[in-house]
């Protein structure tokens, strides 16, 4: 038998190595960071130092699973980035700080000038999308711990607590799954050439400031410099107090959004004055700044969706607030 110490590096040796967005070091500084951060208020299970490791591990999912074929590329690639115009807007469409309710309605504007959601990138939607399945797993996982807890007040049977119990279990997989994957996109949202027309070398039309053009610089900024230049440490020593958003998620999305694109600027004058060659202290405190706005914004909005949880109805012909169901006033099998 293999020892489970020797078995667990045998499987780290055996992924494949990570590649794209952040790179695999930085999504992982991300996921774990944001873990070592939770509030006590989230669950247990989801702050132990397994869950660190697996929200780091899960969090490089997404570009692991690239490549795969179609229609799954160029069915899921489309969600890494959004193509911001220098002017607000998306490729001339909705503008960024007011972006439509659904990613239908996002669509429908953009063919509208001639593009659509696939080559304009539709980042904000994986954002709210992946936020709301939280809520929602987080919703489900109050009620099967309220079910453990009243068990005996409701008179459920022996299989049923052994329902309920493998409910739990499964809840608790699936949230953190949920969780890690999703914490990529949302570090996907903090590299500011994931939120730009310029995504790698400044490209066509108007360049007064003289930036380059030729591709690399998208690669050479958020894997070769974080790679050589940018420890966890680092990140960690720039997190931000935690900050709950209380307006709708959209809100707090196209507030992030708006917020890294502002920083496409300085990633482009960095490169112009040789700053990452030369790994300057200011480039340097920079890059760790994109990444700690990462962790602080993953840790809040998970810090959110908890809070928000509380607040959910479950059931479908019958339905019931987790409250209640936290309270032991609905009995959980009433639900339909």
């Amino acid at each position: 038998m293999i020892a489970k110490p020797v078995l667990a590096c045998l499987l780290l040796a055996l992924s494949p190595a990570p590649v794209l967005a952040w790179g695999g070091t930085g999504h992982r500084y991300i996921g774990e960071l944001a873990v070592k951060n939770f509030p006590k208020q989230i669950p247990a299970f989801l702050r132990t130092p397994t869950a660190v490791t697996q929200v780091g591990l899960l969090a490089q999912e997404p570009d692991i699973s690239r490549n795969a074929g179609e229609p799954h590329d160029a069915d899921l690639d489309p969600g890494h980035f959004l193509d911001v115009s220098d002017d607000g807007t998306i490729l001339g469409g909705p503008r960024l700080a007011s972006l439509p309710a659904t990613r239908q309605d996002y669509d429908t504007a953009l063919r509208a000038v001639g593009s659509n959601e696939y080559k304009a990138g539709f980042l904000p939607y994986n954002l709210m999308e992946g936020w709301q399945q939280l809520v929602k797993d987080l919703a489900l996982l109050r009620r099967d711990m309220a079910a453990q807890k009243y068990a005996k007040k409701f008179g459920f049977t022996a299989a049923q607590r052994c329902d309920y119990a493998n409910a739990l279990q499964v809840r608790q997989l699936l949230t953190l799954r949920d969780l890690g994957v999703w914490a990529h996109f949302v570090g996907d949202a903090s590299q500011p050439m994931h939120v730009s027309v310029h995504y790698n070398g400044w490209g066509e039309g108007p360049n007064p400031e003289g930036f380059i053009t030729a591709p690399g610089l998208h690669a050479k900024f958020e894997a070769v410099f974080v790679d050589a230049h940018v420890g966890e440490a680092d990140v960690a020593a720039k997190i931000r107090p935690a900050h709950s958003c209380t307006d709708p998620v959209q809100a707090c999305v196209s507030a992030y959004l708006t917020q890294t694109h502002e920083r496409v600027l300085p990633v482009y004058r960095f490169e112009k004055a040789g700053a990452f060659d030369a790994a300057t202290p200011e480039a340097k405190a920079f890059t760790v700044q994109c990444l700690a706005e990462a962790v602080s914004m993953l840790r809040d909005m998970v810090a959110d969706a908890w809070r928000v949880s509380g607040d959910a109805m479950l059931g479908y012909k019958t339905k019931a607030s987790v409250a209640d169901l936290e309270a032991g006033k609905i009995d959980p099998r009433s639900l339909n």
